[in-house]
């Protein structure tokens, strides 16, 4: 495990590099992580499965993106257009070590950034493995949306207000705190667009989503066998696989899914 900067368009950014165990550098994978306090209550989990994919030979980059962690910039200076820039710049400085072929792996909303940079930059990225991933951008910033509203409701000193008019300011160009994060409107306009039926994949070989369950019993849900009916129609070899396990990235104390280490390694490691 190597921590350092990337110096990349936006300053720099601060990452962890799982080097390839005992191999050169040959398949990469660059982690897009989720949002906000998601990605603090992730840390764990990517960073276990970062370290698992190295001793299966796999070089693994973990990236804070501008705004975040200990990267560059203030969230509440941060925009899509950025953010895919920073994936840009990681996966150039991957191509440097000598990544013959780079994969995105993406968590909850940093499955959508990573489609939408598949969708910009065509032939760029072979593989994704989404987990548990945002697939409706507007659906998305709604539900972050209503922990201001929330909080408006527990004290009625402070205006009450709807989603709808929330992202009305947003729209109009004016940033938002939410849950003590500033967000800027030209990362929540484009994300407000955003919807992964309409995102074009075709040049992926190939794409492992991962959904979290309470139960064995428990089926997939209707959005993400609806993804995986899309990216079978674009032509690219797509499995969807439900793992038991705690939603890790929305827990109270930070905890893990060791099922879906296990199962990722495991479909990662068939790999050609």
């Amino acid at each position: 495990m190597q921590p350092f900067f990337i110096n990349s368009r936006s300053g720099p950014l601060f990452a962890v590099y799982w080097p390839p165990v005992g191999l050169n550098v040959n398949r990469s994978v660059l982690h897009v992580p989720a949002f906000a306090e998601e990605m603090n209550k992730s840390r764990r989990m990517v960073a276990l499965q970062a370290n698992a994919l190295a001793e299966q030979g796999i070089a693994v980059l973990v990236l804070d993106l501008f705004g975040t962690g200990e990267s560059n910039g203030d969230f509440g200076e941060s925009t899509w257009s950025i953010w895919l820039q920073n994936l840009e710049d990681a996966v150039g400085w991957l191509k440097l070590q000598g990544a013959q072929s780079v994969s995105l792996w993406g968590l909850r909303l940093g499955a959508l950034l990573a489609m939408d940079f598949v969708n910009q930059h065509a032939g760029l990225i072979d593989r994704l493995i989404l987990w548990q991933p945002v697939l409706n951008g507007d659906a998305f910033v709604t539900q972050f949306l209503r922990l201001r509203v929330a909080a408006a409701m527990m004290n009625s000193a402070n205006p009450q207000e709807k989603t709808s008019d929330l992202k009305k300011q947003l729209q109009n160009g004016q940033s938002l705190e939410v849950a003590g994060y500033m967000l800027h409107p030209d990362l929540m306009r484009p994300l407000m667009m955003l919807k992964a039926e309409r995102l074009v994949l075709r040049t992926l070989d190939s794409v492992e989503v991962f959904e979290l369950v309470a139960g064995a019993e428990n089926e997939p849900g209707l959005v993400n066998r609806q993804l995986l009916g899309k990216l079978k129609d674009e032509g690219i070899d797509a499995t969807l696989a439900t793992v038991t396990g705690d939603n890790f990235w929305a827990s109270q104390e930070i905890t893990t899914a060791p099922n879906l280490i296990g199962l990722t390694g495991e479909r990662v490691g068939r790999w050609q």
